[in-house]
């Protein structure tokens, strides 16, 4: 059982972080800005070029930030299928060596869903969790390109995009999603 404390301190931790890049992002923005105002570019290419740096800093953190809150709901979720897995695994005296963490996460919301008798589209913040984990997972596997068998598109190829705004209510949504269900698995 999980608390809500514990919940909110890693999910402050990961809000401390963004901003602390994106404050540092700023800064440096600023910096660069004045820099320009003075004449220290000679040709605009070098301004934009002086721009990429804490450009990537900030891009770097707001994908850190949806790994992280997707690596948390994860395991969130890897937790509740918990009793359900080892309720199954004894009913089946399965010979076959498979521990909860070899599951594939469909199988894991099939183990809630039958154990709890929830249906996980029902939990609020559903619709943002699955966002967080598309995109993840097109960062990881795609270099951030969308998948162009189940993504819609304004052109190909098209990635997909992160911004300030989402980073941080990306992280309200998680503490949202993993408080609704936990009051509805009645774990916390």
């Amino acid at each position: 059982m999980r608390s809500y404390i514990v919940l909110n301190i890693e999910l402050s931790a990961i809000e401390s972080f963004l901003k602390m890049t994106i404050d540092s992002a700023n800064k440096e923005y600023r910096k660069i800005k004045k820099q320009s105002e003075a004449g220290a570019f000679p040709h605009y290419d070098d301004e934009a070029n002086a721009y990429f740096v804490p450009e990537m800093w900030e891009e770097i953190a707001l994908k850190s930030t949806l790994g992280e809150l997707n690596a948390l709901v994860e395991w969130e979720l890897q937790n509740l299928a918990g009793k359900a897995f080892h309720e199954n695994n004894i009913k089946t005296k399965s010979k076959r060596s498979r521990e909860l963490f070899d599951l594939k996460f469909g199988e894991i919301i099939k183990l809630i869903q039958g154990y709890y008798k929830i249906n996980i589209e029902d939990i609020e913040s559903c619709a943002d969790v699955k966002r967080i984990r598309d995109k993840v997972n097109a960062f990881k596997h795609r270099k951030g390109y969308k998948d162009m068998r189940r993504d819609t598109y304004t052109s190909i190829p098209e990635q997909h995009e992160v911004s300030r705004t989402e980073g941080f209510e990306s992280i309200k949504a998680v503490r949202t999603f993993i408080k609704d269900i936990w009051a509805k698995t009645k774990e916390a």
